[in-house]
């Protein structure tokens, strides 16, 4: 990750903080009732890194200090969601102030409670920072803007400004965040500075006050909530939840009837729960393969993946050629489903799926991951063809193959396969450092 030193001396009496704050009673009520669950991307940001999957350089400063953890990916995703899903807060910020640059930022600063800041551009200047608190229990995040003209402040935007000397800085729609953010190590303030408990605007040479109806500071409901600690948002729940919906079974009991056939059948499933029927795509060598079509209303889609048939046609020996469809989900189900993801503008993606009914099991791919892991263009025929080979070629179970094809081949990260038994047991899949797959059962 790219560091760059910047001597900032930020005094203690130096900032003022302009706090967006005109949530309403109701939405104040609201997440007070949701007080005990997390904010989402702060939980699965602290769960990767308890599973020490982060990358250690994020530990370490250019001296070879040690640094805590940049925080700046999960600030860097609610900044962008709330953007994404609030375009006239976004406008009138980037008109009277600038835009939040959420691809850079400073490093981040406290033990339990987490700070961090971000440069705030207009037409290619710094002109504030962008300043985010997150309480202790993770429920929690403040946002404040940070300009007025005392001389501390303004050597830090001047310092901000020079990471910004050689770029190009073009105003446009919020876009996801990068995945790995340049840190700007800056030298906190020695002894009370207002980052641990910033107060509203009171006074001392700012006299901007934001007439915005809305507030980027909030808990679990506005930002998303937690993998964990809400049974809404429990990935097994979830799949228990839709593997025993009656409308979503009976359709996977019809599809599995037609396993035998030339053509994939499937339904699609829209968020209010109506199922349409899928149409054929053209057949391919390598696929009999369904068209869904993705909208922001798709919630899933099941579709078959068949036995092997007979063509009808036969090679140059004369033999007759059989059609071998594998019988795992393929990249461009899985472009559908990241495309699914990427229209979610709440980032909440745990009722998103992907069903795959055939007679070697029945299987469903979620997504987990951050906006920052989507990833789509797996739906072209060169995608079938590399995908089939790779399958022909490496030993194990489909299942492994499948998800070595993902960790290998398409480097996507965030998809979660889950295999749904026929006794209702529902077992998640996953790829351990041998390359087979582990198998545990979601809780009955």
């Amino acid at each position: 990750m790219m560091k760059k030193n910047l001597k900032l001396l930020v005094s203690a009496l130096g900032f003022i903080f302009l706090f967006y704050s005109c949530r309403t009673d109701e939405m104040v009520s609201s997440e007070q009732r949701a007080q005990d669950e997390k904010i989402g991307a702060f939980e699965r940001f602290e769960n990767l890194r308890s599973q020490e999957i982060l990358s250690k350089e994020n530990h370490s400063s250019k001296n070879g200090a040690s640094l805590p953890l940049s925080y700046a990916q999960p600030f860097s995703e609610i900044i962008y969601q709330f953007l994404a899903k609030h375009p006239d807060f976004y406008d009138k910020l980037a008109d009277d102030f600038g835009e939040i640059d959420y691809n850079v930022a400073s490093q981040t600063f406290g033990e339990d409670k987490k700070y961090i800041f971000y440069p705030v551009l207009k037409d290619g200047k710094v002109t504030s920072l962008w300043y985010g608190k997150l309480k202790e229990d993770r429920t929690w995040v403040d946002f404040y803007l940070v300009h007025d003209p005392s001389a501390s402040t303004q050597r830090m935007i001047a310092e901000f400004q020079n990471y910004y000397s050689k770029k190009a800085v073009n105003r446009g729609e919020p876009d996801p965040p990068v995945k790995e953010i340049p840190e700007i190590v800056i030298t906190p303030p020695s002894t009370n500075p207002p980052i641990n408990d910033p107060l509203p605007n009171t006074g001392g040479g700012g006299t901007y006050t934001p007439p915005y109806t809305g507030d980027m500071s909030g808990g679990p409901i506005m930002h998303g909530g937690g993998s964990g600690t809400s049974t809404t948002q429990d990935p097994c729940k979830k799949m228990k939840t839709l593997s025993t919906n009656a409308n979503y079974k009976a359709k996977v009991d019809l599809l599995a009837s037609k396993v035998g056939l030339k053509k994939e059948t499937g339904f699609a499933e829209s968020k209010s729960g109506v199922f349409t029927e899928l149409l054929p795509a053209v057949s391919t060598e390598n696929s009999d393969g369904m068209t869904v079509t993705v909208t922001s209303d798709l919630k899933g889609y099941i579709h078959t993946h068949l036995d092997d048939y007979d063509t009808g046609k036969t090679n140059e020996d004369g033999y007759p050629f059989i059609n071998e469809p594998i019988r795992m989900f393929s990249p461009a189900d899985v472009n559908t489903l990241m495309t699914m993801a990427e229209m979610a503008s709440n980032g909440d993606y745990t009722d998103l799926y992907g069903t795959m009914v055939s007679s070697d099991g029945n299987y469903t791919i979620k997504f987990s991951g951050t906006p920052s892991d989507i990833k789509t263009g797996f739906d072209g025929e060169q995608w079938r063809i590399d995908y089939k080979d790779f399958i022909d070629k490496e030993s194990g179970t489909l299942e492994a193959r499948f998800l070595m094809f993902l960790k290998y081949k398409m480097n996507v990260k965030g998809i979660d396969l889950y295999k749904i038994k026929s006794n209702g047991t529902i077992q998640k899949k996953t790829l351990n450092s041998n390359n087979t797959v582990d198998s545990s059962d979601c809780p009955n």
